[in-house]
């Protein structure tokens, strides 16, 4: 690798320029310098572990080249907004020699407070976090999935007499005949408008007991469908509690019983 041409007010011996070289290579994070023309003049090794690219096929290229293409127009937005004594963090992805994506953070800024160039950065690799991420967001699409097959009404509601509907899981219809988004804050279109009448009082006060006592609870009533057929349920169910204990709503799970 090139010897290390770091802007200094006094000139530095080669021992010092060694010395600065090993402190650098020693980081796991990738420290670079870009010229004018955004081609890497410097970066320490750790580029090469993180991206299995030598350093000395980097040095001279420019930085675009080893971006994923997707990233190109944010990488021109980039360079279009910095100024001189100013950073801007930003993430994109770098393309590794086997061809693998690298999610990198970058921390980019003038080097001299008076002139944009050269500019230096620090880029860490994110990658086993972006991926526990991605991870995550496929566990919640599979689980949001499997709530949406089952033959029941998953809900999140608001503790009044309409029972407004926060949250529903596709299962509603199959119970309800109404589809999910006709009953998430309607109040036209409300739990609490199709229990049979009858019953309604009894859901009421049954649910507030338990609720005051912060105990679950397991009722059945009955319930008029969007098509007019009156249908028994069974509702499992508990209260959501403020750390102060003020009730918040009430989340549960409603299964057809038998048609009337």
């Amino acid at each position: 690798m090139t010897l290390l041409k770091w802007p200094r007010r006094q000139p530095q011996t080669q021992a010092e320029e060694a010395q600065l070289l090993k402190l650098f290579n020693s980081l796991n994070d990738v420290v670079l310098l870009l010229d004018k023309q955004h081609q890497v003049q410097f970066i320490n090794q750790y580029w090469e572990t993180i991206t299995g690219i030598p350093v000395e096929q980097t040095l001279g290229r420019l930085f675009s080249d080893f971006l994923h293409p997707e990233e190109l127009p944010s990488w021109s937005q980039l360079l279009n907004k910095i100024t001189p004594n100013q950073h801007e963090t930003v993430w994109f992805r770098l393309i590794s020699a086997s061809g693998e994506l690298r999610w990198c953070e970058m921390r980019i800024q003038s080097v001299n407070k008076d002139q944009l160039y050269p500019l230096s950065a620090t880029l860490c690799d994110i990658t086993p976090q972006v991926r526990n991420e991605e991870v995550r967001h496929a566990s919640h699409r599979s689980l949001q999935s499997l709530v949406d097959r089952l033959p029941a009404m998953l809900y999140r509601s608001r503790n009044n007499a309409s029972w407004s509907m926060e949250y529903v899981s596709e299962g509603c219809e199959l119970i309800t005949g109404y589809t999910a988004e006709s009953m998430l804050n309607q109040s036209q279109v409300s739990l609490g408008s199709i229990i049979h009448p009858d019953d309604a009082t009894r859901v009421w006060e049954d649910v507030q007991q338990a609720l005051e006592t912060f105990s679950p609870f397991d009722i059945h009533y009955r319930l008029t469908r969007a098509d007019g057929r009156e249908v028994s349920v069974q509702d499992k169910g508990r209260g959501l509690y403020s750390e102060s204990g003020m009730v918040l709503g009430v989340e549960g799970i409603l299964l057809l019983t038998t048609e009337s």
